[in-house]
């Protein structure tokens, strides 16, 4: 047995020895300099008519931006090219064992590929300097297997789709495809998915889906498509930009329920009408001009008309104000509004009549000399709110107080109206945001 393992541990050792000491610097330089002698230009197949098919796979790292009023999408990518060469190959025997070298791509075939949709530089090959080239190599294995890597950061047109913001997610592609004339070059995707094992998370995008997907046309060309769907993370621009405005369309409403004579009411009204036009500024910079237009935007548009709105309101109550105030109520408009109010308000004392007359009868302690005065008090009263009807029945004699009522009726159904359409646009968009595909 010893014997034995003596002979295995020799043999291993020798071998060792052979792969070590035969890989030398002189066998790998001429394997280097016999692979060289091949022209970079012409395709790796002893049939020059043969297309090279060349497998591609896809790397996300990061996703540096997405400007969606640009409609650039600014990834880092990473590529895996991979195809076999019939020209560059070796007896591996021949030279030492050598089973893989790496040659600079200025000295061997490399496939041309470029991008459909890039915004400046069409190629995937982006180098800033000569080391760069230099230092890019294709490896290569002794069957004649080729594998070439590389990466870089590209800006991409991506088309923005805004509908949902701040919850809006859009769907961009890189679209790959090798220059070359009928069709000599074929490329085909590796694999169905992203791989997405080294990516980066950004704070304001993160990538939902991914799936990958080819199109051949023979002796014509070939088009590799890598799909990303990119979702807003909401939370910042939900906090800083749609809750002040949702917060802003409330307090809009306490315009009415300011007293008119505070002189602060027309103020208000204008600074909030202001700050939603701010707010549209804001989001112009935010949102691309294209269709369809988010519903966030027309949300903000119909708040500023509602502020308009209440704006007129406002100056149309204070103007009623000094005009009950001088005691000018001849025009029509005005007579017909106190006219509204003061039978609204008769309506309701009438009602608050008919209540009192079905009040419980007097407890028991009273004598009715007391039981006298208390209906006298009441017939007295009746006859002091029957006079005050009779004035308010009257065209032409409306004091202060009927003034004052006619004004907090105003504001009253103002405040309600906008309030319920508020209401109603929350409603809507609070289920077309829920039921969003």
């Amino acid at each position: 047995m010893g014997f034995i393992k003596s002979v295995l541990i020799f043999f291993y050792c020798t071998q060792l020895r052979y792969l070590v000491i035969g890989q030398t610097y002189d066998e790998i330089s001429s394997l280097e300099r016999q692979l060289k002698q091949f022209s970079p230009d012409l395709n790796p197949r002893l049939n020059q008519k043969d297309p090279v098919d060349v497998s591609i796979m896809a790397y996300i790292t990061a996703i540096l931006d997405y400007n969606e009023v640009s409609g650039t999408l600014q990834p880092v990518v990473s590529y895996v090219l991979t195809w076999r060469d019939e020209v560059r190959r070796w007896n591996s025997s021949e030279y030492g064992n050598v089973t893989s070298i790496n040659l600079p791509i200025t000295n061997t075939w490399i496939p041309k590929i470029s991008i459909i949709n890039m915004v400046r530089h069409k190629s995937i090959f982006m180098y800033h300097n000569e080391m760069e080239i230099r230092r890019s190599l294709v490896n290569y294995q002794a069957n004649g297997f080729a594998e070439f890597h590389v990466s870089g950061a590209q800006d991409i047109t991506c088309s923005s789709e805004v509908k949902y913001f701040p919850f809006d997610s859009h769907a961009c592609s890189i679209q790959l495809f090798p220059e070359y004339a009928n069709g000599n070059v074929i490329l085909k995707p590796e694999t169905k998915t992203f791989d997405l094992r080294f990516a980066v998370s950004n704070t304001e995008w993160s990538i939902t889906a991914n799936s990958v997907d080819g199109e051949v046309v023979p002796n014509v060309f070939s088009i590799v498509r890598f799909n990303i769907t990119l979702s807003r993370n909401p939370s910042f621009l939900f906090l800083n930009l749609v809750l002040p405005i949702v917060l802003l369309s409330f307090a809009n409403l306490l315009v009415f329920c300011i007293p008119v004579a505070s002189g602060e009411r027309g103020s208000l009204a204008f600074t909030i009408l202001l700050t939603f036009i701010v707010f549209i500024t804001m989001v112009t910079d935010i949102l691309p001009a294209c269709k369809p237009i988010s519903y966030f935007n027309i949300f903000l548009e119909v708040q500023l008309f509602c502020s308009v709105l209440i704006a007129f309101c406002t100056v149309w109550s204070i103007s009623l104000h000094h005009r009950f105030a001088e005691n000018y109520t001849q025009d029509i408009f005005p007579q017909f509004l106190l006219q509204m109010s003061c039978a609204y308000r008769n309506s309701c004392s009438k009602q608050q009549q008919k209540g009192k007359k079905n009040q419980v009868v007097p407890p028991r302690g009273l004598t009715k000399e007391h039981c006298n005065e208390t209906c006298v008090d009441k017939n007295r009263q009746l006859q002091n709110e029957q006079e005050l009807h009779e004035d308010i029945r009257s065209d032409n004699i409306y004091t202060k107080d009927n003034h004052q009522y006619c004004l907090k009726c105003i504001d009253s159904i103002c405040f309600s109206l906008f309030l319920i359409i508020l209401c109603i646009q929350l409603s809507v968009y609070g289920i077309i945001f829920l039921y969003k595909p």
